[in-house]
């Protein structure tokens, strides 16, 4: 059988995937920045002609939401222009594409959480080129399957790792109370996308864990699970300083997968307590 191929294996989503479906005993292709240029669409084209992959899952993406507002050229090279050719070369080859995409394709106007099919509106230059990344797909197939995540943690650099780090190091921990989203523990979401893709689903999918919450409350979570007597300080997103605007609140619906699958995924509190606890367990 041809194999997986997974973009942005080194990243903390690609590197997931590579490692859970390796260990499914599916023979999986890793490509990093350093193996392919995404956007160089001749040399992936060699890339994919060597490889054949039956999918491709398309995990890499400039995803820090403030460096692609300093670089939106960057930004839509690394999201916009490869992802068009993934698609372009998907489409050559009969390759089933798998693109990760973001709850920052919305505006966070909708008082109530986003479903699939409600109209994105981005805020930012992240959320609008991983918009045209969207659109690219459904431009040029017809087997496709593009999934929002958002919040992502469980892996080197998360949201987990810098509470803990700037507790640790005696820093002031600013958290973020006016932006909602729904955490997402990366070790959830690989078996849910699992069976997306052996479904055979086509479309627009939401994935993330149930709930929503700010950052100033994941924060607080986080420090009672660790045992941390520390009093983050609730801030708003200009005291933090970011760069970019952020949509009020990006809360992804996923009654669509729930309907598919029969079941929820766990809470997020449920999987940021196995998450630091590091039992992978609920």
């Amino acid at each position: 059988m041809s194999p997986l191929l997974v973009t942005g294996a080194k990243g903390r989503l690609g590197s997931a995937l590579y490692q859970y479906f390796s260990s499914k005993g599916e023979d999986v292709v890793g490509i990093s920045r350093e193996e392919a240029d995404l956007a160089q669409k001749d040399s992936l084209v060699k890339l994919m002609k060597r490889v054949k992959p039956r999918a491709i899952l398309h995990a890499a993406a400039m995803t820090d939401v403030d460096k692609c507002e300093l670089n939106p050229e960057q930004a839509y090279r690394d999201n916009y222009l490869a992802t068009l050719n993934l698609a372009d070369i998907s489409h050559e080859m009969k390759a089933r594409l798998v693109a990760l995409s973001t709850d920052y394709v919305f505006d966070g106007v909708k008082p109530s959480p986003y479903v699939e099919d409600d109209l994105p509106n981005p805020v930012n230059v992240y959320g609008r080129t991983k918009l045209d990344a969207e659109e690219a797909v459904k431009s040029v197939l017809t087997d496709y399957l593009i999934i929002r995540v958002s919040w992502l943690f469980g892996g080197k650099g998360d949201f987990v790792s810098f509470v803990k780090n700037t507790v640790s190091e005696g820093k002031v921990l600013k958290l973020v109370s006016d932006h909602r989203g729904c955490p997402s523990y990366i070790s959830d979401l690989l078996p849910a996308l699992e069976l997306l893709l052996t479904s055979g689903a086509i479309g627009v999918y939401h994935l993330t864990n149930s709930g929503y919450c700010t950052r100033y409350q994941m924060g607080q979570e986080i420090l009672r699970l660790i045992g941390s007597d520390a009093i983050p300080w609730e801030a708003t997103s200009e005291e933090v300083g970011f760069v970019a605007k952020r949509p009020k609140q990006s809360v992804l619906s996923c009654v669509k997968y729930e309907k598919m699958s029969a079941e929820p995924i766990r809470t997020w509190q449920e999987a940021l307590y196995a998450y630091v606890k590091n039992t992978g367990k609920g």
